[in-house]
């Protein structure tokens, strides 16, 4: 519910604050005194243009800002967490303000908001009927939710919602793999002739180091060979070798030991460096006969490395890059030959969801009519109250038919519908005002008057099931006067039991039913003109009822015919609450 309200320095509005009460909050007051001024400020609040020109002069900006209490706000919560809007308490408050040079900034809770946001906010906070734009039952696209909460329906529609989730999920998967299969089929061939190309190859990792050594040792095997021989000759062959100068320096270590015991250690250092050279000698005999001069096996290795550097320049730029490739094309190739399977085992899935929302949305769709049975009537009743005596309310259930090759379609009763979030139903309110007329569609009816009372009586009879706690009723009471007027304002009063409203009227009749009554006064200082909102007393509350009836000028008759006026909503109220209260105990008895 609204809390409080601030506006200022708004068109005539100098500063002013109110705060507004759970009930029926009632605006009055003189034409031009602001009472409109009031609404357009806190149209601001729910994302309408901002005017530069509406800014009172002398001063560069207005501000308005409006706290609420958002408990028992469920889907609004939802709506600030989506947003990520902060909100530690039940405390929302919304500012907006607007300059001369034409900017404008709104703010939720302190946090920057742009008017798209607050907007979109709005539909969780207010309906607003009158010569305005936000009347959410005049759009068809609300119609359906609200014959699904007048019915309780919201459970099945969300498990319905849910399950067309996964369904067009489930076939957005399906097209993708159907596209991929396509997509694999067409590059097949290609596929197929890389792989083979890669495999003719057939390099193996770590190739290339190996081949490249094993080049090197055969383009040089020459050079490598008679290194070897002489190196074998040094160590061993040649006269003076490096083995028998070490035998000679061992016999004379062994000889001079004999003497001179310190030598022993030496001399062991030389018997192990002669069996080292000597194997050494041995390993490099063996190596110079192993090197040959190999030509087919040179030409075979080189042939190779450039078939592998081949396949790096074609398959990006390394063997690792090259290995991979071939990864991926075997990969792809074997992946295609269990595309059917894969496609088959979702498609039998999709088909059991299918089967599933059909059934769903064809028991949403009776469930639907049997509602629009039930609620026809009451909307047509309130009406006739209202004083539309010829009132005619229907519900118009409209579905789209589908091919029964569409693969988003549901089959219901053996035929074929497209389906949307809800079901395949779509559900729009048609009224008739006159006797003779036929119905059309709600957004089509012409009179604010009626427009307001048709709303009041689709809020009334939804009340206990609408999500917006805040109803703003602009001039209700145009084109109706006397016992009409006295019935749209106790309707008002008993809707106002579970909602709060906020109601312009110029009428006593809607006035007297008012739990808070305020005043629109303009007054003139200084020669400055300023308009404010003035919450009235009891007592005042009474006097202006009695001002409505008879003008400014009181008497005791108007006095008297105020407090009765007061006096019978409020025992209409109580009666109202009694007969609820009495239906509810036979509901829970039963």
């Amino acid at each position: 519910m609204l809390r409080s309200l601030f506006i200022k320095n708004y068109a005539l509005i100098e500063e002013f604050s109110v705060e507004f009460e759970h009930g029926l909050n009632i605006i009055t007051g003189e034409t031009g005194a602001g009472k409109s001024i009031v609404l357009g400020a806190f149209g601001l609040l729910i994302g309408d243009r901002a005017d530069p020109s509406s800014i009172r002069a002398g001063v560069d900006k207005a501000v308005v800002e409006a706290e609420f209490d958002i408990a028992g706000n469920p889907n609004l919560l939802k709506f600030l967490e989506a947003e990520a809007i902060e909100h530690e308490s039940n405390t929302l408050i919304i500012r907006r303000e607007i300059s001369r040079r034409g900017s404008s900034r709104g703010f939720i809770n302190d946090s920057p908001a742009t008017v798209h946001v607050l907007s979109n906010l709005s539909e969780y906070l207010v309906d607003l009927h009158g010569q305005h734009e936000h009347q959410s039952l005049l759009h068809a696209k609300h119609h359906i939710r609200m014959l699904d909460e007048f019915g309780g329906l919201n459970g099945m529609v969300e498990e319905y919602s849910s399950k067309r989730s996964d369904w067009i999920a489930l076939n957005n998967e399906i097209a993708e793999l159907r596209s991929r299969e396509a997509r694999l089929r067409e590059e097949h061939d290609l596929f197929e002739f890389q792989l083979q190309e890669i495999l003719a190859v057939n390099p193996e990792a770590g190739e290339e180091e190996s081949i490249e050594t094993r080049l090197r040792v055969l383009e040089n095997a020459e050079e490598l060979r008679n290194a070897a021989v002489q190196i074998h000759g040094i160590l061993y062959e040649d006269e003076g070798s490096a083995i028998e100068k070490l035998g000679v320096a061992k016999e004379q270590l062994a000889k001079l030991a004999t003497i001179e015991p310190a030598l022993e250690e030496p001399l062991r250092e030389a018997r192990s460096a002669l069996a080292v050279l000597s194997e050494l000698s041995k390993w490099i005999a063996n190596y110079s006969e192993r090197i040959e001069l190999d030509p087919q096996e040179l030409e075979h290795l080189r042939d190779r490395a450039q078939k592998i550097q081949r396949l790096k320049k074609k398959f990006g730029g390394s063997l690792a890059a090259v290995l991979e490739k071939k990864a991926e094309l075997e990969s792809k190739l074997s992946f295609e030959s269990a595309f059917d399977e894969i496609i088959a085992s979702k498609t039998k899935e999709s088909a059991a969801l299918r089967n599933e929302l059909s059934g769903l949305a064809g028991k949403l769709s009776k469930e639907r009519a049997a509602l629009a049975k039930k609620l026809e009537p009451q909307i047509a009743e309130i009406l006739k109250e209202l004083g539309i005596e010829q009132a005619k309310f229907k519900v118009e259930n409209s579905r789209a038919t589908a091919d029964k090759a569409d693969p988003m379609a549901l089959t219901v009763e053996a035929k074929s519908y497209a389906c949307n979030a809800r079901g395949i139903d779509t559900i729009e309110f048609f009224i008739s005002t006159n006797a003779g007329e036929e119905p059309k569609p709600l957004a089509k009816v012409a009179s604010g008057g009626e427009i307001s009372r048709i709303m009041l009586a689709l809020k009334t009879v939804l009340a206990k099931t609408d999500r917006l706690p805040l109803l703003v009723f602009d001039e209700i009471d145009i084109g109706i006067s006397g016992r009409v007027a006295q019935r749209v304002g106790r309707a008002m009063k008993r809707l106002a039991e579970d909602h709060q409203i906020i109601a312009i009227t110029h009428l006593a009749q809607i006035a007297a039913c008012g739990n808070a009554h305020f005043v629109a006064e303009k007054t003139v200082q200084k020669g400055v003109t300023s308009s404010r909102l003035r919450r009235l007393t009891n007592e005042e509350h009474i006097e202006e009822v009695a001002k409505l009836i008879s003008g400014d000028s009181l008497s005791k008759s108007s006095l008297d015919n105020a407090r009765t006026l007061i006096e019978e909503a409020d025992i209409d109220v109580r009666s109202a609450r009694k007969t609820t209260k009495s239906n509810k105990s036979t509901v829970a008895a039963l």
